[in-house]
């Protein structure tokens, strides 16, 4: 019966390998939310300008359309600053799968190495049992030449 002695080492590569992914998971929720808020910001920030147009067709107020070009000019630095920290997560994840590939090559170069020892394992196997039942014909053919 083969038995890999490195299985445990295997095994604690999986783990490590599962351990990534999760990492990996989680900087893509963090990602897929921060583009949530981005379209949030740039949709409030579209709204905010067809109402500024809107009412530069109505009203005349300079306080009003003073109001509204504060609030778009801070609402385009939440976007750039959003866009930045979406630039970050990206990095972030890029730096994550990198990880994950490195420990997906580890555990596969582990895998590879077992499957090798197991073929290996059972050529040498199959090897002893035609030499065994060579030997038996052999004895049985010697058997009744001398009968």
């Amino acid at each position: 019966m083969f038995k890999f002695r490195l299985q445990s080492v295997l095994d604690h590569r999986k783990r490590q390998e599962e351990e990534k992914q999760r990492e990996v998971a989680l900087v893509n929720a963090e990602q897929l939310h921060a583009r949530g808020v981005l379209a949030t910001l740039e949709q409030g920030r579209t709204e905010a300008a067809a109402a500024m147009t809107e009412l530069g067709r109505t009203a005349h107020d300079p306080k009003l359309f003073r109001l509204y070009d504060d609030f778009l000019q801070g609402r385009d630095a939440d976007i750039r600053w959003k866009m930045r920290e979406l630039e970050q997560i990206g990095e972030r994840l890029k730096a994550k799968q990198l990880e994950l590939q490195e420990y997906l090559r580890r555990r596969k170069a582990l895998e590879i190495y077992r499957d090798r020892l197991k073929d290996a394992y059972e050529k040498e196997e199959k090897r002893r049992e035609v030499k065994f039942t060579d030997e038996v014909a052999q004895m049985m053919w010697f058997r009744e030449q001398a009968l």
